[in-house]
């Protein structure tokens, strides 16, 4: 049998993710006032808001504003803050504004950069290297959307994922996101795309970000850390999708996934009954559906 790691690292991603498709936008305040809750029941690490066009993404206009409404309560908490960019544009935004940390996004699917960035996988990858290389005072990540498979039915070749690790660290970038945008992953696949991986980086400084389009998150999740992958990304509610996915649905729940981890005896740092009151709670306030089982079964 597996030996299952004693903790886990949850990375808190809807006030980006979950927010970023919401039809009406959601108020600063309110956005400030659910990160702090989130610090409050334990998200050390949260995805905060994203550095885009806001034309292409209009709830995420005020990400400037976000930042600084929380970047004091997350520093006395101890809670690291990151933004997502596409380019170097946004890089620079968020460095204005005090950011110490930013994901840069390029997928490992040709189409869906295309459609996400307006940028081939080459061009975003040089961008990315020249950013990485300038980076100075600012910490960067490399994320990488549809690693598990394209919803446009292009082929993702592991090798493509590998050689975009390696182009990543050899610019000195050392963590790795790697993604299941369209939530079409299983957990066969998870296995086989992550041992592939093994090699190329160590699985310390990799997290996985799932989506549960077909009802297969936890199980991949799980799937993952049998590899030996202890960092996650969840957002409250089960919140989120690409905007840029056709049919995307939400990610795995925060909640979900703390039950799940928590209920087989693993330390994840959060209070799971705040984290379930908290996702109520946002639901009636910006009048959102909660799809998490964990906030379905309290509702009852």
């Amino acid at each position: 049998m597996v030996k299952l790691p004693e903790r886990v690292i949850v990375s808190e991603v809807c006030p980006r993710d979950g927010w970023q498709n919401h039809p009406v936008f959601i108020p600063t305040e309110i956005k400030i006032k659910y990160i702090k809750r989130m610090i409050d029941y334990g998200a050390r690490n949260i995805e905060a808001a994203s550095f885009v066009s806001p034309k292409a993404v209009p709830q995420m206009r005020d990400a400037a504003e976000v930042y600084e409404g929380i970047r004091d309560y997350a520093a006395e908490h101890g809670t690291e803050i990151m933004a997502l960019t596409l380019n170097g544009k946004g890089v620079e935004n968020a460095r204005a504004c005090g950011v110490e940390k930013v994901c840069f996004v390029l997928s490992a699917s040709e189409e869906h950069n295309l459609r996400n960035s307006r940028r081939t996988i080459k061009a975003s990858l040089e961008d990315f290297k020249n950013l990485a290389s300038a980076a100075g005072d600012i910490k960067m990540m490399l994320a990488m959307p549809c690693v598990f498979g394209s919803p446009f039915g292009d082929d993702i070749p592991v090798e493509r994922v590998i050689k975009l690790i390696r182009e990543a660290l050899s610019v000195g970038v050392t963590e790795i996101g790697l993604a299941d945008t369209a939530g079409i992953a299983n957990p066969y696949h998870t296995r086989e795309v992550l041992q592939a991986l093994k090699g190329e980086i160590d699985f310390k400084n990799v997290s996985i970000h799932l989506h549960d389009t077909r009802g297969m998150g936890l199980a991949n999740a799980f799937a993952a850390l049998e590899e030996g992958i202890t960092k996650f990304d969840a957002s409250l509610g089960a919140l989120g999708g690409c905007p840029f996915v056709p049919g995307a649905k939400g990610n795995v729940g925060t909640e979900d996934l703390l039950n799940m981890f928590q209920s087989m005896g693993i330390e994840t740092g959060y209070d799971l009954d705040a984290v379930v009151e908290t996702a109520g709670e946002m639901g009636q306030e910006i009048d959102v559906g909660i799809s998490s089982s964990m906030t379905s079964l309290c509702r009852h």
